[in-house]
């Protein structure tokens, strides 16, 4: 993950002339958006998350963010999870995916071209979870509040083109309902669950 956020900031670098000029530095202020794309590797909390998916699932990210202020943004975000594995003792398939639909703040500390940010908000996130046991599939699906923080760095090659890298961490835990899914085998009771973890991507925006 290192070695993609360092290609991405020193190939545009490179690529891009002008890059020290003041007059291509971007100049913050209320009433602009900036739109970014990015991907990334996401972790689970869960204990048997490694064992089922193993580690740093690749994640899609996207964000969109308006300038309320010289140094505060007010954004929305979201990002494509999925993952595909098998249980360990039975090898029979396994799927998890969560979307989420996040909104929060986040202040831009500095002015310049390099521009870290720290943020904070919460988070409206969809759980699917289907499994299988015996041939048959046991779906679980819990849509459920959790929060986030993060922080990271833009690097503005132009005044309004940017790449940038970001960490993030996501409190996530879900517990289901009084439900329960049955079969000829007995019942499958689903306990509370944490999905929470660490969230690291890198990625393009721009401003406009």
């Amino acid at each position: 993950m290192k070695s993609l956020i360092s290609i991405l900031i020193i190939g545009l670098f490179i690529m891009t002339p002008g890059l020290a000029a003041e007059e291509n530095a971007p100049v913050f202020g209320d009433g602009h958006f900036s739109l970014s794309v990015g991907a990334g590797m996401r972790s689970l909390n869960e204990d048997s998350a490694d064992s089922l998916y193993g580690k740093n699932n690749l994640t899609y990210s996207f964000d969109l963010a308006y300038g309320l202020s010289k140094y505060m943004d007010v954004f929305i975000h979201t990002d494509y999870f999925k993952v595909d594995g098998e249980t360990s003792l039975t090898n029979e398939a396994t799927s998890l995916r969560i979307i989420p639909l996040e909104i929060g703040l986040r202040l831009r500390l500095s002015g310049s071209r390099f521009v870290p940010q720290v943020g904070f908000g919460a988070g409206y996130y969809m759980v699917t979870d289907d499994m299988e046991v015996e041939g048959q599939t046991f779906t679980f699906e819990k849509n459920q509040v959790g929060f986030f923080i993060e922080g990271g760095l833009r690097v503005y090659v132009t005044g309004k083109l940017f790449v940038f890298a970001q960490g993030r961490f996501i409190f996530l835990k879900v517990k289901p309902d009084e439900s329960s899914s049955e079969d000829a085998t007995g019942i499958i009771y689903y306990t509370e669950r944490d999905l929470g973890g660490f969230f690291l991507c890198a990625g393009l925006g721009i401003r406009f």
